[in-house]
């Protein structure tokens, strides 16, 4: 009965508590619901990609050769154990008229891989029916128009009905089409053509798929794994694969030409027998003319008129052996070009293109490696705020009780009972903020992260489930938070007497303060003034756990704001800064006189620079293998204009012959210094051997720099420019587009890329960000709105007995509140100031950790995330007074001031 009486005492108080009660939860809650949320985000984006890649059955790799591709190619891979292989056609068509590039599919119903997702229509049924990509249907497309591919050497229609729209699980990416040699170089956007229409018996693609993979999260560790197995097993079959397809395409073309090779033969034959008997022919005609002259006037006559007859017929013979001549050196030249043909065909080269090769899906994968970077960090310093709060609002709410403890101690309760109601008080609030904050976190923050860069991506819908490792470390956390400080609590107050517990805490002596002994400022202060700062100093743990709470929560905002500047300034400080042009022209093998004519009157163009431009790897063991791009200007001083290089410490660099300038992340990964001689491998795996001269500031990309002398020095090879480098005035993307055509249109050029493409695609990827960082600042702002008015209830329920006895000496509403509030606007002002450098340190420390491979984010933060973040909380202070102010008014004081029995 005594244990049944206190339980229900124990829920009566907490629900005459549950003020307090509440805010503790909110706390717990907000701390659980991002670092649960933003924990599970990465995850849950990575299951969504998988499951949609899963569903649509993409490909785990493609085979794609610049020699075709055989059904011998096909059976090779046939023999690897547990494999699908599906053959396709794909080629580029170029629109000249309208100045679009389509990237052209092969569909067969029968095809299992790479399942498109019909967004409008059907799939073709008939062969002179076509599916576009759904991004084209933007461009004005309607099912139902007609739409003309004119290649007669892929296929055998022109012109096809549009009967509906897809997303291919090829382009996960809505923005981006990829690129290609024809055109502008911009892929605009892809169609797919039934298989019966395609001409060739040339595969131009080989879709291949693994046993061992499937099920797997295409984004893990594990399925990296073993796709990087299976693409070293494809590798070893195609090992020769190379050589036999040049003589398959050397025997092609030999088997093309043979035929061609006996009819000019036996025409050499034909016309020279023929030569021989028309000239035989003429010389006999020739002896009869001189006969006329022996024979009568009648019959030389007649016998005349008979012989040009025959002349007129020689004539027309040795007309129609000129040509057959003609025609034969025709033949003859064709067949040489032939020969010429076969002697220069180089060795097709293989591509092993895994997933991550196709458009959009690094990005993505991008993006939930940032997010998962920034849930190691932002959210457990969030998470480490709300759970110190709740530390500190347990230990005081049992500190309070010391005489209700006393008196249970005194009737005969056992510390065990006496525990039970802070035991269930703690574990209730730590359950219901916990379970709440999973619930909301793992169903929210991935939802609106997956939905706001829905627009980006075309997957279908969010899988989302419950990561039980962030679960349980929040729960054991904020377990710890509230029973941990209610156990430590008790274990001090339980070892007190009942008579040392029924007597009310000594108060703190008096003391002076430091503002005392700056007496001109001290005497010129109000007695209300004096009164807070004294209380400021006197309760010393008070203002640190409130200034704590308010700069945690100001620093998690501001580092908000700057994880988005730090982030968007990657491409402000790389382009301009360090990168100042605007365009890259990279040129095909042989001249480009053309291409040059084109650069030169081209009004918007300020100059060029010849450049070569390889991309090299550098391997070590225990560290993935990068792809650097190789620059080597022609004239090292002109250069400086298009490249501003700069030391760690600030310092321009300029090229010399002694060694080669790297990039700052390619060193960091590498541990490389100054002085190191690294080995890189070209495209043909040899080895190029470069001493390091000096380490450049760099947060793009990984580069390497050197001369044309130690360019030749280091590769044996002789200075020949593949590139060049643009300076241009600005340009819209309608007037790149229309030099790229003109370009790729020489036949010297393989692409024109412009730096501001780059740009768009970088700060698109960064924008996928903002809703994480939106949810950040709402969610900081929450907890400093919770902070502070948990910390102003616990400060007024410690001093009620001080706030009634100075309303009862007379103090005016407006005057109690302030007493209160000053101190408060005090701990704001302090907040906000240490949460500036909090924020700024935190900033620092995450961008550090989201920093990948190739990219390095600069610490950023603009001033109106400073200004944002303390208006916030200023405003969040007013608010707190406001709500104070009333619950001061209402305070009874007869019962807060009666004597302790």
């Amino acid at each position: 009965m005594k244990n049944k009486t206190y339980l229900k005492a124990s829920f009566r108080e907490i629900w005459q508590s549950r003020g307090r009660f509440i805010a503790i939860i909110l706390i717990i809650l907000l701390g659980t619901l991002l670092f649960v949320g933003v924990k599970t985000t990465g995850p849950v984006l990575n299951t969504s990609g998988s499951d949609y890649l899963e569903k649509q059955n993409l490909s785990d790799l493609q085979v794609i050769s610049t020699g075709g591709l055989t059904e011998v190619d096909e059976s090779l891979l046939k023999e690897i154990p547990n494999v699908e292989v599906e053959s396709g056609y794909q080629f580029y068509y170029a629109d000249e008229e309208k100045g679009e590039v389509v990237q052209v599919f092969s569909y067969d119903d029968a095809q299992k891989q790479n399942q498109l997702v019909v967004e409008k229509g059907y799939l073709p049924k008939a062969d002179n029916e076509l599916v576009l990509d759904a991004a084209a249907e933007k461009l004005g497309y309607q099912i139902g128009d007609t739409f003309t591919l004119d290649d007669s050497d892929q296929l055998d229609k022109k012109e096809y009905e549009i009967v509906g729209f897809v997303n291919s699980p090829l382009f996960i990416s809505n923005k981006d089409r990829g690129m290609t040699n024809v055109g502008d170089g911009n892929v605009d956007y892809f169609a797919y053509v039934p298989v019966k229409n395609f001409t060739s018996d040339i595969f131009g693609v080989l879709y291949v798929t693994f046993d061992n993979v499937k099920g797997l999260n295409t984004y893990g560790s594990e399925y990296k794994d073993l796709m990087q197995k299976n693409q070293e097993l494809v590798e070893e079959k195609f090992v020769d694969r190379p050589k036999q397809r040049l003589a398959e395409l050397r025997s092609m073309i030999e088997d093309e030409i043979a035929p061609a090779k006996k009819e000019i033969a036996d025409g050499q034959t034909q016309i020279s027998e023929a030569k021989e008997q028309l000239t035989a022919a003429q010389e006999e005609l020739d002896a009869n003319r001189q006969l006329l002259a022996q024979l009568p006037e009648a019959q030389a006559a007649a016998a005349s008129a008979q012989l040009d007859e025959v002349q007129k017929e020689l004539d027309e013979n040795k007309q129609t052996l000129t040509e057959q001549e003609t025609k034969l050196e025709d033949a003859e030249t064709e067949v040489s070009d032939a020969e010429k043909e076969m002697a220069d065909l180089k060795m097709p080269t293989y591509l092993f293109n895994q997933r991550t090769e196709n458009i959009g899906f690094q990005d993505y994968g991008d993006l939930s490696d940032r997010i998962a970077a920034i849930a190691n960090v932002f959210p457990v310093f969030f998470f480490f705020i709300a759970a110190l709060i709740t530390f500190t609002t347990m230990t005081r709410m049992v500190e309070e009780n010391r005489k209700e403890i006393g008196t249970l101690k005194a009737l005969g309760y056992s510390r065990v009972e006496i525990s039970q109601k802070y035991v269930i008080y703690a574990v209730l609030a730590a359950v219901i903020g916990v379970a709440l904050g999973v619930v909301i976190g793992t169903n929210t923050i991935p939802r609106i992260v997956f939905e706001l860069s829905s627009d980006q991506y075309n997957f279908q819908k969010v899988s989302v489930f419950y990561e039980w490792g962030p679960i349980i470390q929040a729960g054991v956390a904020f377990l710890f938070a509230t029973l941990g400080s209610v156990i430590i609590v008790l274990i001090k107050e339980l070892t007190e007497k009942p008579s040392t517990l029924l007597q009310p805490k000594a108060p703190k002596p008096g003391k002076r303060i430091f503002l005392e002994y700056i007496t001109p400022l001290w005497s010129r202060m109000s007695f209300n003034q004096k009164v807070s700062y004294r209380n400021l100093f006197r309760y010393k743990s008070r203002m640190i756990m409130a200034i704590i709470g308010i700069a945690g929560c100001t620093g998690l905002m501001v580092a908000g704001f700057g994880i988005k500047n730090s982030l968007e300034a990657v491409t402000d400080k790389q382009f301009g800064p360090i990168i100042d042009y605007q365009a890259v022209v990279t040129l095909d093998d042989g001249s480009f006189d053309q291409t040059e004519e084109i650069l030169e009157k081209n009004s918007q163009i300020n100059s060029t620079l010849p450049v070569i431009n390889e991309v090299l790897e550098l391997k070590k063991a225990g560290q993935a293998t990068q792809s650097v791009t190789m620059t080597v200007p022609k004239d090292v001083k002109d250069f400086s204009s298009y490249l501003h290089l700069s030391s760690l410490d600030g310092k321009s660099i300029d090229l010399t012959n002694d060694g080669a300038v790297i990039s700052e992340k390619l060193a960091d990964l590498f541990d490389i210094q100054v002085g190191d001689e690294l080995t890189f491998y070209d495209e043909d795996q040899n080895e190029v051997k470069m001493k390091v001269q000096e380490i450049a500031q760099n947060y793009l990309g990984h580069f390497v720099y050197i001369t044309a002398e130690y360019y030749e020095k280091v590769t044996g090879k002789e200075y020949q420019n593949n590139s060049f480098l643009l300076k241009t005035a600005t340009m819209t993307t309608k007037e790149e587009n229309s030099l790229a055509e003109q370009l790729l249109a020489t036949d010297e050029v393989k692409n024109t890329s412009f730096l501001s493409s780059q740009i768009e695609t970088q700060k698109g990827m960064i924008n996928n960000l903002d809703p994480v960082v939106l949810i950040f600042v709402v969610l900081s702002g929450l907890l400093a709105f919770v902070v502070l008015y948990n910390l102003t209830n616990i400060n007024i329920s410690e001093r009620v007995r001080e706030l009634s006895t100075i309303k009862v000496l007379g103090f005016f509403d407006k005057e109690v509140t302030m007493y209160i509030i000053r101190e408060n606007i005090i701990f704001t002002l302090l907040g906000i100031v240490v949460g500036y450098g909090i924020g700024y340190v935190l900033t620092g420390f995450i961008v550090r950790q989201a920093s990948m491979e190739s990219i390095i984010f600069p610490l950023v933060i603009h001033w109106p995330a400073y200004v944002i973040s303390a208006v916030l909380t200023i405003t969040f202070t007013i608010i707190v007074m406001i709500v104070t102010h009333f619950k001061l008014k209402h305070i009874d004081m007869i019962d807060s001031l009666k004597a302790n029995e």
